[in-house]
């Protein structure tokens, strides 16, 4: 007797999530603090002069504004005898101060001055430092485990290098310390399917475009807006059906965008791991303004969507801090392929213990890979 219909596509299913995982799966890394750029702080946290104490990727760091105006981020240890510089620190020109014994370090590190000692300084004597930028009204830091400098540099968003847009910051920011790890968050561009049972949409999402290169991941989704009601207030004119785009930048930075349909919206998120089991998940939007308004603070359709948006967010929160990351998940021909390719391109930000001449995003000699900046 011939197989019935149902039990062919079932075992079509079970092939291609065999086919897409492989027969052990795909592991999360045991190093769990991946390679990339990760929000620190918002940019206004620091002001010129100003020294602040944070705790990321397992370590104690201390961020600090020199007089310039330059943001540094350092291990937060003096190498002198180990007083943490987050903790009274001062900053004095361009150097910070340690509060025990006035040591002074610059910002890559090295040492400046040894306020009570005829030989000055130590010339062979560094902390760790980790590059950073100012992105967008955040302090960005490059976390690459064996201390490598950057492959690539945060992108450009165009909506935010006009004034079409409401302000990235202070009004729609949002941080909130979650116990998951930053790839969890990550593959939601790869789950179109939860959002009519998490987010309660009236109809399924689906992925119209899918795709990973180099350190970037680019994914379309499109998703159902005010289904079955004739208006709402995102839907004045009916139902709507949106192309939503996600653009992720390594694990750390994830960039979300919406359409004119509904508010044209840019949203700028950051998946920072705290230590091994909590990361801060900082949230920030920016929607197109309502007409005539030239101010400052989201109003009308954008403000409401904004506050849509936050809710939704925080949605997702319960799933995450209470799932178990399965190696061989079991999963529909429509998610296999896509949650497959997710991992495996998340899986080249985790170096080994050891510098390899194969890991991504580097030359056998330790610099940085042109070809891996071509995303």
């Amino acid at each position: 007797m011939a197989p019935s219909t149902s039990n062919s596509a079932s075992n079509s299913a079970e092939e291609l999530s065999e086919q897409e995982f492989g027969p052990s799966g795909i592991a999360l890394s045991p190093y769990r603090f991946p390679t990339g750029w990760f929000i620190v702080a918002f940019s206004s946290e620091l002001g010129a002069g100003e020294v602040k104490r944070v705790h990321y990727f397992g370590e104690e760091l201390v961020l600090f504004r020199t007089a310039s105006g330059r943001v540094h981020a350092l291990d937060a240890y003096c190498q002198h005898l180990g007083a943490n510089l987050g903790v009274g620190g001062t900053v004095e020109g361009e150097h910070i101060v340690c509060p025990w014994h006035g040591w002074q370090w610059r910002g890559d590190g090295t040492n400046a001055l040894i306020p009570y000692s005829k030989i000055g300084c130590k010339k062979n004597v560094r902390i760790r430092s980790y590059p950073s930028i100012q992105w967008y009204g955040f302090i960005l830091v490059w976390q690459e485990r064996h201390g490598r400098p950057p492959y690539w540099q945060p992108p450009v968003l165009p909506e935010l290098e006009t004034n079409e847009y409401y302000p990235l910051h202070p009004h729609t920011r949002m941080l909130n310390r979650v116990k998951v790890h930053p790839q969890m968050i990550i593959e939601n561009a790869a789950d179109p399917y939860h959002v009519q049972y998490v987010h309660k949409a009236a109809s399924p999402a689906n992925t119209a475009s899918f795709e990973v290169s180099g350190y970037h991941l680019h994914a379309t989704v499109n998703a159902n807006f005010g289904g079955g009601r004739t208006k709402t207030w995102l839907t004045p004119n009916g139902p709507v059906d949106a192309k939503i785009v996600y653009d992720n930048y390594s694990l750390g930075l994830g960039i979300v965008r919406f359409p004119s349909e509904l508010v044209a919206t840019v949203q700028v998120t950051g998946q920072t791991p705290v230590d091994e089991d909590y990361t801060d998940y900082f949230y920030t939007q920016a929607s197109i303004r309502e007409p005539g308004d030239a101010g400052d603070v989201p109003t009308g359709r954008a403000a409401r969507f904004l506050a849509l948006q936050q809710e939704v967010i925080k949605q997702d929160f319960f799933t995450w801090e209470n799932m178990k990351y399965l190696e061989k998940p079991n999963l529909a021909p429509e998610e296999a392929r896509d949650y497959a390719a997710l991992r495996r391109w998340a899986h080249r930000f985790y170096p080994g213990a050891q510098t390899s001449p194969a890991d991504f995003g580097y030359t056998a000699d330790g610099l940085p890979d042109s070809a891996a900046s071509k995303a």
